[in-house]
């Protein structure tokens, strides 16, 4: 991985955890991370490209903010998407991995640990993608999610993760059990509670 590509990482990371918003200055930007203005820039343009940073007119490169109207854009298609990553993936998955990911859920609730049911959400996404063979889909699916989780960091609290959570358990019983229709469902399910968290949040 070259500097360019590093640096394009530590942003978005960063952006994610809404750690950096609003304005950008490159000259703070290049000395926090130890880096030169020229791997930088090609980091923000791309950063730009992928729609995580805007310029205004005075050209002034700030952190795009995640909307109400890009939440119900998003909403708008994700169920359809989910399912249709589940139809892709189906054939393809290996349900002890999905094993795996819910006995991670449920430590996470024997434990009490908030770490470990993130950490269990994003593997069930992440192998679902992994498991549709479908790289235009990956793309699309990753920035949606990114941007969901953007919300979240700023927005969620932990009754949110919880819930969501055990949606999830739900959807890793469809597949382990190899019922598509039940998987379908919990997809449903989920995308419907996850809106209603969010928007309830952001209001």
């Amino acid at each position: 991985m070259n500097i360019s590509e590093k640096t394009y990482h530590q942003l978005k990371v960063k952006i994610i955890a809404n750690e950096l918003v609003g304005a950008i200055s490159e000259n703070e930007l290049c000395q926090e991370l130890s880096v030169s203005r020229t791997p930088l820039r090609e980091a923000l343009f791309r950063l730009m490209a992928d729609g995580w940073i805007e310029s205004s007119r005075n050209k002034t490169k700030t952190i795009k903010p995640i909307t109400l109207s890009e939440i119900r854009d998003i909403f708008q298609i994700r169920k359809d998407i989910e399912i249709m990553v589940l139809n892709l993936s189906w054939d393809n998955q290996e349900p002890e991995l999905y094993c795996a990911i819910r006995d991670k859920i449920e430590a996470g609730f024997r434990d009490n640990n908030q770490l470990l049911l993130l950490e269990a959400d994003n593997e069930l996404h992440e192998q679902l993608l992994l498991d549709c063979h479908n790289s235009i889909v990956t793309k699309m699916v990753s920035f949606i999610y990114d941007r969901l989780r953007m919300l979240r960091s700023n927005k969620m609290k932990d009754e949110s993760i919880v819930n969501s959570s055990t949606e999830h358990l739900k959807i890793c019983d469809g597949i382990i059990a190899r019922d598509i229709e039940r998987a379908r469902e919990a997809i449903s399910l989920h995308v419907d509670a996850s809106y209603n968290r969010l928007f309830s949040r952001f209001k």
